[in-house]
């Protein structure tokens, strides 16, 4: 269910910005892909990092306090990036340098998510994907295997992603798993490590 609209101040050129605000949602219908973004119809993405209309920066709205609009407002935005924003937003704040480990974590997480978002999620036979685009990806998600993922498989399914077929499955060879749901997973891995497949796809 939406809330009021939060309004966001530009920290560089402090233009307002109107982006949505949930009060409750749930995750009935929630689609998982196999790269562990989680899309719910009724639980939508608010996009951590927020690009100003006015100026083009980009700033992440954790920064700063809630303030929410005391009318009927119910700020439809939500800020949503795309691959090549999300490129442009990840130069910016890592010259700029993040806060914390968890914004670094958190920004790399939506670099790789929006590659797959504009490359492969939802189109059936994927695009062709630009060199220096990938270069970029394949280097953020060997920081992300290296620094964030814990999970076996997960770990396994990045290497696919980025072409390293031989690490992918060595992981999974070596892996006991008795979890039938995670089976499955890492099973639906092996298949697309043997066809030289790196698309994410869908779980469930």
């Amino acid at each position: 269910m939406p809330g009021p609209a939060q309004i966001l101040t530009c920290p560089y050129c402090g233009e307002k910005k109107k982006i949505m605000s949930l009060l409750s949602g749930n995750t009935f219908g929630a689609k998982l892909w196999s790269d562990n973004k989680k899309i719910a119809p009724m639980l939508p993405e608010i996009s951590l990092i927020q690009k100003c209309p006015e100026c083009g920066k980009y700033y992440f709205r954790t920064r700063q306090e809630a303030v929410f609009s005391d009318d009927d407002d119910w700020g439809p935005d939500s800020g949503v990036l795309t691959f090549p924003e999300m490129k442009e937003a990840f130069m910016q704040l890592s010259e700029e340098g993040f806060i914390d480990a968890n914004e670094e974590r958190s920004a790399r997480m939506m670099l790789h998510h929006t590659f797959n978002d504009y490359y492969y999620r939802n189109i059936p036979d994927g695009k062709p994907v630009n060199d220096d685009d990938w270069s970029i990806f394949k280097e953020n998600a060997l920081w992300i295997i290296e620094h964030v993922i814990t999970d076996g498989v997960l770990k396994a399914e990045y290497y696919r992603e980025i072409g390293m077929m031989e690490e992918a499955l060595s992981i999974l060879q070596n892996l006991t798993i008795t979890n039938e749901f995670v089976k499955k997973v890492a099973e639906e891995v092996a298949k697309r490590i043997k066809k030289n497949d790196r698309k994410v796809f869908l779980i469930r």
